[in-house]
């Protein structure tokens, strides 16, 4: 599949010994097979990605009010990591074995992109940014009673405002409401369905909105 070229920050890649290491801790045997699939998943990926990064990063740098002074950031690509993080950046494509052919994979791993980004961007900057002060407050108020729901409240709320824009409202409709339904005993789905009672808009004035109307006069959250 031909992917249009592009210059990019960042850059997927598959890692051996990093794979090896996932795959031993899986209880799972390396192949020649399996590090020549992890390769060709990277190139796909990347190519996927191409087509997003710049209208993805435009809106991290409007919603966190940052500058994005990378001109790489290495992403790790894993075929068994049980999910995504972003300290090491890696994206699991353990779910998405047909992302050469299926749009619905497609879009589930750039959610997971902008998923993880939205953490990236919030701990490789400095406390005085504007989410990491929003987060403060946030923390501080212990909107939902654990550090993790507190956290993801905005990580989401940021997520699921990109997705809006990035591929319309009803898919980020669909994702938040997925989340609620089938995460609803963790932070995940915590955090999410405060998102979808505070009705936080899905679009890039996610964080503005929350600032603006969740708060209530005594500077608490709203509930």
């Amino acid at each position: 599949m031909n992917y249009k070229k592009a210059k990019t920050i960042l850059k997927f890649v598959y890692s051996y010994p990093y794979e090896e290491t996932l795959l031993r801790l899986a209880s799972l045997k390396p192949t020649k097979i399996h590090h020549k699939k992890g390769f060709r998943k990277a190139k796909i990926v990347q190519g996927i990605w191409n087509e997003y990064e710049k209208e993805v990063l435009d809106l991290y740098r409007s919603i966190y009010k940052i500058k994005i002074p990378e001109k790489s950031i290495k992403v790790y690509v894993s075929l068994v990591a049980p999910n995504s993080f972003s300290n090491p950046f890696t994206i699991s494509l353990k779910r998405w074995s047909d992302i050469e052919a299926n749009p619905r994979s497609k879009r589930g791993f750039i959610y997971a992109v902008i998923h993880e980004l939205a953490h990236y961007f919030a701990y490789t900057r400095g406390k005085s940014t504007y989410f990491n002060k929003f987060y403060a407050r946030v923390q501080k108020l212990d909107v939902l009673g654990e550090h993790g729901a507190n956290l993801h409240y905005l990580i989401q709320a940021v997520e699921f405002g990109i997705i809006g824009e990035v591929f319309g409202h009803k898919y980020a409709e669909y994702c938040r409401n997925w989340v609620i339904k089938n995460w609803k005993d963790n932070e995940y789905g915590k955090s999410a369905k405060l998102l979808k009672k505070h009705k936080v808009s899905l679009n890039k004035t996610c964080l503005e909105y929350i600032d603006k109307f969740s708060f209530g006069q005594n500077g608490k959250i709203d509930e």
